[in-house]
């Protein structure tokens, strides 16, 4: 009898079957197919790296911010900083430097300061030949004098006062408020009294340096070999704010020779001319003067073309035209 070879090849695959199953319910390795061994039309093989959906899921799990967003959250976390410091910030002011007259007898006018939070405001006190004047130290050293000024014979209320030093003569103020108003007390050294403030707020303009002149010969004067404390113009008002460079609109400015336009300026107003300068005046006689911190000294003397002066134990001469 002829067996054909499609009749063997069912016969032998009737009796593989049961050996694979029996292979697949044992306790062995279950048959596997590799991707290369898939047959056509099973689909494509699993995905692996950062394409694998289950990588995608967990990274949009725990970082679900793009960096785009994160970005975007630095700039609106800056812009919120900015605005909060727009707000605590003090606004912009303008410092000033001047120098106000001051009395300790009765009478006196009392000078006006202008501060304004975040910039602090020094005041220096001169007596009338321009010598530093020092602050009164308080020898009883008690909290409330400490707070105002470290043992300094200074009172203020509404701000923050400090000596650097003692025996200065500089007096540094901080307001404690934006709305700044109060005022301050300071007792300079054997003066006889002392000298009352009134402290407002500036806005957008403060007091950055005050150079406070007190009438009076302080502890540190100078001995002046001329003095003509009964002039008219001593301590006048424009003369200290030429003092201070600022001089009157009606003042001409004349042009100085011979030295230094640093050392000497020089105005002409009415029939007098005006010397701003560290150098001492010999002649013309001056008739009117007013000294300034650091040795700055304005002198009233007539009109006059040449002016003679002393500058370190010699003689210069200096030419005045407008």
């Amino acid at each position: 009898m002829t067996i054909s070879r499609p009749s063997l090849i069912l016969a032998a695959l009737g009796c593989a079957l049961p050996v694979m199953a029996a292979a697949q319910s044992s306790d062995g390795p279950a048959l596997s197919v590799s991707p290369s061994s898939a047959q056509p039309g099973q689909g494509p093989p699993a995905q692996t790296g950062i394409d694998d959906p289950a990588f995608k899921a967990a990274a949009q799990g725990q970082i679900p911010l793009t960096p785009e967003m994160i970005r975007e959250l630095g700039r609106r976390l800056r812009a919120n900083q900015a605005a909060g410091e727009e707000v605590v910030a003090p606004p912009v002011a303008l410092p000033i430097t001047r120098t106000v007259n001051a009395t300790t007898g009765p009478g006196g006018a009392v000078s006006i300061i202008q501060a304004v939070q975040g910039y602090p405001t020094a005041l220096a006190f001169v007596d009338s030949t321009g010598q530093p004047w020092p602050i009164a130290w308080d020898s009883n050293s008690n909290p409330a004098s400490e707070r105002g000024g470290a043992g300094a014979a200074v009172q203020a209320v509404g701000f923050d006062v400090h000596v650097p030093l003692k025996g200065s003569n500089v007096l540094q103020i901080a307001p404690r408020s934006s709305v700044p108003r109060g005022g301050i007390l300071v007792n300079l050294e054997n003066a006889p009294a002392p000298l009352t403030f009134m402290v407002v707020g500036g806005r957008d303009r403060y007091d950055a340096r005050v150079d406070v002149r007190v009438a009076g010969r302080g502890p540190n004067a100078k001995v002046e070999i001329i003095t003509r404390p009964n002039t008219p113009e001593t301590g006048a008002a424009y003369l200290t704010a030429m003092l201070d460079g600022a001089p009157p609109a009606e003042a001409i400015p004349l042009s100085v020779t011979g030295v230094s336009p640093d050392d000497v300026r020089a105005w002409r107003m009415g029939d007098k001319v005006y010397l701003r300068t560290h150098y001492t005046v010999l002649a013309p006689e001056w008739t009117a003067s007013e000294n300034g911190q650091g040795g700055m000294t304005i002198y009233a003397i007539p009109s006059t073309p040449v002016v003679l002066l002393s500058a370190n134990g010699r003689s210069i001469s200096a030419r005045l035209s407008e």
